[in-house]
C-alpha cells in the first residue's frame, strides 16, 4: 500500500468517484466546514496530480452519482440540504460532461427522488441508477438510454438484496456485486447480478457486523470494500471501521485484508485503475474531513 497525493481544499466527504481514459474523476461532497460542493476534480494517476475542472451548472450536493461512458462523463441525482429533509432537498436533475472540451449538457431528469447514494454505473449502452434512498429505503432499479436520452425502471423484483440505503457495488466481469448497507440495522447481504437480465443470486455475506456508507472498488482478481459503519439503530451511533475486505468473485470469499493508514472512516471513495485500486478521503469518527489517498495493486 502507498500514500499517493491528498485531495487539495481540505478534503472531502460524500464523493463520488468514476474513471475515464486512466483517470479518476471525484464529483461533489462535503468540505471541512460542512460546506456543499458541485464541483469536478480530476486526478492523474501517472503524475499522481489532482486538477480542478471547475465548478458544474448544478446545485452542491453529497451522496450523488457520476459513471463514464465513451469518452463523456454522466453525473447528477444526490441530495442538497444540510439541516432538514424537505422534497426540493432530492437532486434529480442529470448532465453530461466532456471532458475533451469543459461542456456540461443536462439531459432528462430522473424519474422519482430515490436519488441519494445510489448505485450507478455504466453497462453496454445504458447506465443503470440502483439502490437510492428517497423517504424510505428502496431497492429501485432505472436504466437509463444514453442514445435515447430516456429512463426506464425496471419491473418490481423480489429476488433483488433487501431494500436499504448505504450500499456497496462495483461491476467485476460485466457483473454486477452489490451489498451491505443499512434498512433499520446493517446488512451483511452480498449479491451478484447480471443486471441486463435483472438476475440476482445471493453470494456469501460480508464478513462481521455488516457496514454502510463504506466505499467499494473492483481490482485484477478482487473486490475491494474500505471502511464504513456499524449502523445500530441510532443515526449517529454504532462504530466507524478501519478495516478493509477483500472478495474473490470466483471463490465467493471474503478475506480481512488489515487496517487502512487513515483509521477509522466512512463516507470515502474508492476507484481502480488498470487494476490498481485506490481509496480515500471521506470522514473519520469524530467528523473530520480527510483528504488523503491511497493506492494497493491487487
Amino acid at each position: 500500500m502507498k500514500e499517493c497525493s491528498s485531495f487539495p481544499n481540505g478534503g472531502r466527504a460524500s464523493s463520488r468517484a468514476c474513471v475515464l481514459d486512466g483517470k479518476a474523476y471525484v464529483f461533489a461532497g462535503r468540505d471541512a466546514n460542512g460546506a456543499y460542493w458541485n464541483d469536478l476534480w480530476q486526478y492523474d494517476p501517472v503524475n499522481d496530480q489532482w486538477t480542478s475542472l471547475g465548478a458544474s451548472p448544478m446545485k452542491a450536493r453529497v451522496n450523488a452519482a457520476i459513471t463514464a461512458k465513451d469518452g463523456k462523463l454522466y453525473a447528477g441525482l444526490g441530495y442538497s440540504a444540510i439541516r432538514a429533509y424537505n422534497e426540493e432537498a432530492y437532486q434529480r436533475d442529470w448532465y453530461e460532461f466532456t471532458p475533451s472540451t469543459g461542456t456540461w449538457k443536462r439531459l432528462a431528469d430522473f424519474p422519482n427522488g430515490c436519488t441519494v447514494a445510489p448505485i450507478v454505473f455504466a453497462l453496454d449502452e445504458s447506465i443503470y441508477a440502483a439502490y437510492g434512498c428517497y423517504s424510505g429505503f428502496s431497492r429501485d432499479v432505472f436504466r437509463y438510454d444514453i442514445a435515447a436520452d430516456t429512463w426506464t425502471r425496471l419491473p418490481d423484483n423480489t429476488g433483488r438484496p433487501k431494500p436499504n440505503s448505504g450500499g456497496h457495488g462495483a461491476l467485476f466481469n460485466g457483473l454486477l456485486y452489490y451489498g451491505g448497507g443499512y434498512d433499520t440495522h446493517n446488512l451483511s447481504q452480498w449479491y451478484v447480478a447480471d443486471i441486463a437480465k435483472d438476475q440476482w443470486t445471493s453470494c456469501r455475506s460480508i464478513p462481521g457486523k455488516g457496514r454502510e456508507f463504506g466505499a467499494c472498488a473492483a481490482g485484477k482478481e478482487h473486490i475491494y470494500l474500505f471502511g464504513g459503519r456499524y449502523f445500530a439503530g441510532d443515526m449517529t451511533g454504532g462504530e466507524v471501521f478501519d478495516t478493509y475486505l477483500r472478495y474473490a468473485p470466483d471463490q465467493d470469499r471474503w478475506e480481512w485484508c488489515g487496517t487502512m493508514p487513515c483509521g477509522r472512516v466512512e463516507n470515502l471513495i474508492a476507484f481502480s485503475i488498470n487494476g490498481v485500486v485506490y481509496f480515500g478521503l471521506g470522514e473519520d469518527e469524530d467528523g473530520k474531513v480527510l483528504g488523503t489517498l491511497y493506492k494497493i495493486d491487487d
